[in-house]
Formats: structure tokens, C-alpha cells, sequence
């Protein structure tokens, strides 16, 4: 009789859980549903769009010491933007281009020039519209004629307020 005791006030708080919607992981966001965000206008921003990802098998390589630089890579909570700030380092005078895809979702990227294609200076920067999502990032630079795919990360923090 106690046994029926103790679980009839277990088993209602699970059927309470399971019927108020509280049973999924809150770790795993919702599918979001995507609408096309205009790009910022900027006369330095250059954007390509491909229907179909392709993403790169490339590993990420490790710049020289004497090409290294320093680019930050974060997400805006508020408005989802994600933001690829250039700061600079020794490898300044050999790099050439820094380009960044997001992948916003299983069908799309976009792929972003810093500067319009021409070479970066400490303080530029790439804005690129995100989701709320988990976007993923890649980061290539050319420095010296070499392509290097310095970055390849995962980016959140819209999700949340």
C-alpha cells in the first residue's frame, strides 16, 4: 500500500511533464525556419549565393609564424549577425584576401569578401546575417598565394535572451 503511495504522486508529475510539453532536450534547438534576410548594403562587401553547399573537405591549416594573424569570430545576440573582425599581426604585408562562408542551413551558404576583394587592413570586418540558430563558419585567407582555411567553426548565441 505505501509503494502505491509513493508512486501515484511520481507518476502524475511525469504525466503532467510529458502533457506541458517539457520531455525534449533542451540542448537541441528548434528547426528554425528560414526567410531571406537582405544583406547589409556596404560598397566593401562582396556576396555570392550557391543553392547547393559544397562543403569543404580542406583541413585547417596553420599559418607560418611570420604570416599569422589575428581575426575574431563571434555572433550577435539580438539580431543573429555573425561577425568576422580582421585585427591584424606579422603576416599583414603577406595577406591578400580573407573570404568566409556561413552555412545557414542543410541547403545554403553564402560566401563573404572582406574589403570587396582588395587587401585587408586591421579593423575590417564581414557581417553576414545568421540565424538563431547554430550557422557554421569557414575562414580562408591567401596569403602569399597560398590558400589557408584557418577556421571552421560552429557559431551560436541568438538562440537565447
Amino acid at each position: 500500500m505505501t509503494r502505491v503511495i509513493m508512486l501515484a504522486p511520481a507518476f502524475l508529475i511525469l504525466l503532467c511533464m510529458f502533457f506541458s510539453g517539457c520531455t525534449s532536450d533542451p540542448g537541441t534547438p528548434a528547426p528554425a525556419t528560414t526567410t531571406p534576410v537582405p544583406s547589409p548594403t556596404t560598397a566593401l562587401l562582396t556576396v555570392t549565393a550557391t543553392p547547393t553547399p559544397l562543403p569543404t573537405t580542406e583541413r585547417i591549416r596553420i599559418l607560418p609564424a611570420e604570416r599569422q594573424v589575428s581575426l575574431v569570430l563571434t555572433k550577435d545576440r539580438p539580431s543573429s549577425e555573425i561577425h568576422l573582425l580582421y585585427q591584424g599581426g606579422p603576416g599583414d604585408l603577406s595577406t591578400n584576401r580573407v573570404t568566409m562562408r556561413v552555412y545557414t542551413s542543410e541547403t545554403e551558404y553564402r560566401e563573404y569578401i572582406m574589403g570587396g576583394g582588395r587587401k585587408p587592413v586591421p579593423g575590417d570586418e564581414i557581417v553576414a546575417p545568421g540565424t538563431r540558430g547554430g550557422d557554421r563558419c569557414e575562414v580562408f585567407i591567401i596569403s602569399a598565394g597560398t590558400r589557408y582555411k584557418v577556421m571552421d567553426e560552429p557559431v551560436y548565441g541568438g538562440m537565447y535572451y
